[in-house]
């Protein structure tokens, strides 16, 4: 088990790129206004960048935050992918794709983690890795609302694993957590449970109460950037 508690650094550019829906085919975006020549706006739901080529990386979340925003600057040789899994997650195993043996990496927010888990046991041909992100935090504005609305209506919090958490040490792709500084109970779970794991990495970002790509977009790229390495490794 490794621990980080700081990312590793990733020089980002600007990657020439196709931008499609996440449905039908390629449609090229005008370089100078990053909009669709036919309509001038950008398709913020399962949008893709990159390489249409080459190694898929899909951001799993719950229809809320700003991962569109890591689409701006995608490594070469990938190609990245945002996917609201709330409403889209029976079409995620159809995204799931092996590229000349570089296997799909998946990264998903609390909400969302369960899916991102159950597709690398359901499917490890196709998953190379995973990254789970705190972006909900322990105690935060956030979590207060989602704990009043889940009381409310007599239930607990979504941020569980259910019926996967006895599964976990099944899991034997490279995994990554990326979390704060007082990190959600599930991640205390999936340290403990995942035991299976090629390399079980665990970043704590300093002085960060939950991790998002609005305020964090550097960690989370530095930590992709060594998940991917460490895909790359297992399969020596």
């Amino acid at each position: 088990m490794f621990f980080h508690t700081q990312p590793s650094a990733v020089r980002i550019g600007r990657a020439d790129h196709a931008r499609i829906p996440a449905t039908g085919a390629p449609e090229m975006v005008d370089a100078r206004t990053d909009a669709r020549p036919d309509t001038g706006a950008i398709d913020r739901l399962g949008d893709r960048a990159g390489d249409p080529w080459g190694q898929r990386v899909i951001f799993l979340h719950s229809g809320k935050g700003a991962w569109w925003r890591l689409l701006e600057h995608v490594p070469a040789g990938q190609e990245w992918m945002t996917l609201a899994a709330t409403a889209d997650a029976a079409r995620l195993p159809s995204l799931l794709v092996d590229r000349g043996g570089r296997r799909t990496v998946l990264v998903a927010g609390v909400a969302v983690a369960a899916l991102a888990i159950a597709a690398a046991l359901d499917q490890p041909g196709q998953v190379g890795g995973v990254m789970i992100i705190d972006d909900v935090g322990a105690d935060t504005p956030l979590r207060r609302h989602w704990n009043a609305l889940a009381a409310r209506f007599g239930r607990q919090a979504h941020d569980g694993l259910g019926d996967l958490e006895i599964e976990l040490p099944a899991v034997h792709q490279p995994v990554t957590l990326l979390q704060g500084t007082e990190p959600a109970d599930l991640f205390t779970r999936l340290e403990r449970g995942l035991t299976g794991c090629r390399t079980l990495t665990v970043v704590a970002v300093p002085d960060a109460v939950a991790v998002r790509p609005r305020t964090h977009a550097a960690e989370l790229r530095g930590a992709l950037a060594a998940l991917v390495a460490a895909v790359e490794r297992a399969k020596r």
